[in-house]
């Protein structure tokens, strides 16, 4: 009788496991035990960032939870470990699965900020490539047309990724907030593409306004003011929040920007997100 309860308990304790498993994709057992230590480590390093009042001590403390990072995603089989403790830490898979971006910001005392940002990218099953994104954003001039690449990156806090395909080339599409400063914030449109090494591209000529072209947008618009950039699935559209002064003299000036409850739109269209203005929103779904 023993017997068979313990087969009993055996067989339901696999049944568990094999359903954990399925469930998420991997067995909790794969992982190194050293990623939990890291994590928990990564953990008290985030809730000392957060109470911190120094910047030199917040970027000292950015610079360590870098490290800790790159200990557990240069492992090949950490592409599903997902750090479910870190509060502070944003992570998004593309719909794909090839890929993964694991951020975070520092915020100065001043009222600007900068990110923190890994691609792990998955070359293989068994393969993973690592890359840290550079922030360089105060740096770039005129981003609406520049090309980058993880050197140079122009920092954002990501919150949705759109794939497309066109004429055998992938094209993923981020969409990202970044808190800027003490005035204004900004909206972003990022295109994300790589080679066949897995290097990463940020940019790419496919942004379509009347006659000109862009390699990202971005909107810049008061701090206090709350702008809707979102994808209508159904539509396959990006819908977002026309932004326009507060007066005609005041154009260009974009703390004084802000929605004026007008909405646009992007469609992807053979290779190019083209600019649908003026949509009647009730036909689509805002989040």
């Amino acid at each position: 009788m023993c017997f068979k309860n313990m087969n009993l308990r055996f067989f339901l304790t696999l049944l568990i496991l094999f359903l954990i498993k399925k469930s998420f994709g991997f067995n909790p057992g794969d992982f190194p035990k050293y990623f939990n230590s890291i994590e928990d480590t990564l953990y008290l390093k985030f809730e000392l960032l957060a109470q911190a009042n120094n910047d030199l001590q917040k970027e000292t403390l950015c610079s360590e939870i870098s490290l800790l990072f790159r200990k557990v995603l240069e492992n090949d089989s950490s592409f599903d470990y997902r750090f479910r403790s870190l509060k502070h830490v944003g992570i998004l898979y593309s719909p794909d699965l090839k890929f993964r971006i694991i951020q975070w910001n520092l915020p100065y005392r001043d009222g600007t900020h900068k990110y923190f940002s890994f691609i792990q990218y998955q070359k293989s099953k068994r393969k993973t490539i690592l890359i840290e994104l550079h922030d360089k954003s105060d740096k770039i001039d005129k981003p609406e047309f520049k090309k980058l690449t993880n050197e140079n990156w122009y920092g954002a806090l990501y919150y949705k990724i759109i794939h497309n395909k066109y004429k055998g080339n992938e094209y993923y599409t981020l969409l990202g907030a970044d808190l800027n400063d003490l005035f204004t914030k900004k909206k972003i449109v990022e295109i994300l593409t790589f080679d066949k090494k897995g290097n990463p591209e940020f940019g790419a000529l496919v942004f379509k306004n009347r006659n000109q072209a862009f390699t990202r947008i971005i909107f810049e618009y008061n701090v206090q003011a709350n702008m809707v950039l979102t994808y209508d699935k159904d539509k396959e559209m990006i819908i977002y929040d026309h932004l326009s002064p507060s007066r005609p003299s005041l154009v260009g000036r974009f703390e004084f920007y802000g929605p004026d409850f007008s909405y646009d739109g992007m469609k992807f269209e053979r290779g190019v997100w083209n600019n649908y203005p003026d949509l009647d929103v009730r036909n689509y779904t805002i989040e």
